[in-house]
């Protein structure tokens, strides 16, 4: 029998009773000799271990019945104990995009709208044990001298940590890896575009031409290019190369997937984009897709290869407009090699054919109403007498 075959009854609803609960579990689990094997355990088996430590608790301390407890309170004690805590929560939640901490107070985005929840942890120690989960998951390290930590959880979502002393607080960021499952017809239904787009898009696709995706942070741009990426034929092989898991293609066959490592440790070899474009390079791919153009290396390598001849490639970049995604993908490649501007303009000219730019729709209260693809532009061949791209907006 499990936890909600066992309740029945409504239920105690008091944050402060709820939290003495948890520290008192935690806190008898940390000091007991309770559940000392849990790493042998399934989860059901857990969550019954779980189920008699919690009513014991209450019977000798709170005066409750276990029947007064709501499930979900139950399931979030599992999840502080085991998990990431109430994080897991949103992160099971399909209408849930992002998750901002600071320090004890929560902030999400559900439905585009930022709902402050307050203060959610009891101690600051129970928002550095979350730190603590993430960090050894991800083989990482976040401390005093690195105090900075980009990683993926357990369901592929993005998460960037900052802790002081370089913060005031502790700042946890996560972009909830639920969105990208869609298909043409589910995005015009959201009103990103509408059907005139929807054919471009098909065209563009169909027609082998070199996309780049722009815009600000969390306009979709990730979900519009794994939704483009999907009308690519079954027969072709395609690369990816992202910094994080975010794009998946598991209806294709001929899938490379190449993924960018950090260097955390001295023994450890750096793997950037440089690296695995160079690999890719190497195998048979019909298509390369870049997650995102975040840093000088990745636009330069990015440019050199769509030139060698890999038609129908795809790669985000940030950006605020269709022209600003040239003007910033310039910027980066000169970073990195001290070419001249107009050699870069030509190289980008020459290998980009279409250029997607998204924005997000807000209300008065700067909640998201919705994407939007705002501009769609073919970049020339040759630039103007002045130097400059020529773009035709469609």
């Amino acid at each position: 029998m499990n936890l909600k075959d066992r309740l029945d009854e409504k239920v105690v609803d008091n944050k402060d009773i709820e939290r003495k609960i948890i520290q008192r579990v935690k806190e008898r689990i940390r000091t007991g000799k309770y559940l000392t094997n849990f790493i042998f355990h399934a989860e059901e088996e857990l969550k019954d271990e779980l189920f008699l430590i919690v009513k014991e608790e209450l019977d000798e301390n709170f005066n409750l019945s276990i029947n007064q407890i709501k499930d979900d309170f139950l399931e979030r004690i599992f999840y502080e104990v085991f998990g990431l805590g109430i994080l897991e929560i949103y992160l099971n939640d399909k209408e849930v995009t992002d998750i901002f901490i600071q320090d004890k107070e929560m902030i999400i985005v559900k439905k585009g709208e930022k709902i402050f929840l307050g203060e959610v942890f009891g101690t600051i120690e129970d928002v550095y044990l979350v730190v603590d989960r993430i960090k050894e998951s991800s083989g990482k390290t976040i401390d005093q001298r690195m105090p900075f930590l980009n990683t993926k959880l357990y369901d592929g979502s993005r998460c960037s940590i900052v802790i002081p002393p370089v913060s005031d607080k502790v700042y946890i960021s996560i972009r909830i890896f639920n969105c990208l499952d869609f298909c043409l017809d589910d995005l015009k239904k959201t009103g990103m575009f509408d059907n005139r787009i929807c054919g471009l898009l098909i065209k563009f696709v169909n027609e082998k031409k070199n996309i780049i995706i722009a815009g600000g942070m969390g306009t979709g741009k990730t979900t519009l290019l794994n939704t483009l990426a999907k009308l690519i034929p079954k027969t072709e092989f395609i690369n990816i190369i992202q910094d994080i898991p975010e794009i998946k293609l598991s209806g294709h066959p001929f899938v490379r997937l190449l993924t960018t490592r950090s260097k955390v440790r001295e023994i450890d070899n750096e793997i950037n984009q440089e690296k695995l474009l160079y690999e890719t390079l190497r195998m048979m791919a019909d298509r390369i897709i870049i997650g995102e153009v975040r840093d000088s290396i990745s636009a330069y390598q990015m440019l050199q290869a769509l030139n060698t001849g890999h038609k129908g490639s795809f790669g985000t970049i940030h950006a605020d407009s269709a022209i600003d995604a040239f003007i910033r993908l310039e910027t980066l490649a000169m970073e990195y090699k001290q070419i001249s501007q107009t050699v870069i303009r030509k190289l980008i000219s020459r290998v980009i054919d279409v250029v997607i730019f998204l924005e997000n729709e807000l209300d008065d209260e700067s909640n998201i109403l919705r994407r939007k693809i705002k501009e769609v532009a073919l970049i020339d061949k040759e630039l103007d007498e002045g130097g400059e791209f020529k773009l035709t907006y469609l």
